[in-house]
């Protein structure tokens, strides 16, 4: 399912996971096919590691106020599908998928049309989705983010949607590869005076966190 967390879970074996009672991993994602995949992920983690449930949402996040239903892009998974289709690599079959068609009218380009199809999907802030869902954002300990470059749209909106400082969470872990690839092959095209990846380093530092580069990916622990 691509899930880092799963990673951090299983794939290390570390002592530190044997046993996840105490967890209780909130899953946002908006591509269908990956839903279905983290739900056995999940079941397999249960069974395995004590996990005594997890909270999967099937829908997109967004902070456009007064929707609660967004048009959703992404790949045609369908078995009927255009050969075309089944022929893109994995991660734009499966990772891809975007509230801004637009953006998926550039990736996809030729294959478009025949490629891509449009769903309304559930959507709301990060907030509002655990709301629902009886989870305050206080007990959030760990938030992963991973969006394919959307990161600075997000994690901005979030830490200011959330308002009290309290209320944040303690780590905050996101990808930065594709930030980095947008900065350095569209630096204009978010409409912002500065870089993608500076917009989000800015916000995280205003609310009092330090960040560590991790590669592709960036760390932030709240002090």
């Amino acid at each position: 399912s691509n899930d880092p967390m799963y990673a951090m879970f299983v794939k290390q074996k570390s002592d530190l996971f044997s046993n996840l009672h105490h967890w209780l991993p909130v899953i946002i994602e908006p591509v269908p096919q990956n839903y279905e995949h983290l739900l056995d992920t999940y079941t397999g983690i249960a069974e395995t590691h004590a996990l005594g449930c997890a909270v999967p949402i099937n829908a997109a996040v967004s902070y456009e106020v007064g929707k609660s239903e967004c048009p959703f892009c992404r790949v045609n998974l369908a078995e009927d599908s255009p050969r075309v289709c089944k022929d893109l690599p994995n991660w734009k079959r499966l990772q891809i998928g975007s509230l801004d068609c637009e953006n998926s009218k550039r990736l996809f380009r030729n294959v478009f049309d025949q490629c891509i199809i449009q769903d309304p999907l559930p959507c709301s802030s990060i907030s509002n989705l655990l709301r629902e869902r009886a989870v305050p954002n206080k007990n959030v300990v760990i938030l992963q983010v991973d969006i394919e470059g959307y990161e600075f749209v997000l994690l901005p909106n979030f830490l200011q949607d959330v308002g009290e400082n309290s209320a944040l969470p303690p780590v905050i872990h996101f990808e930065t590869k594709v930030l980095l690839e947008l900065d350095r092959t569209q630096p204009s095209a978010h409409g912002g005076n500065k870089s993608r990846l500076g917009t989000v380093t800015e916000a995280l530092t205003a609310k009092g966190y330090v960040l560590y580069d991790d590669g592709e990916d960036m760390l932030a622990i709240r002090t």
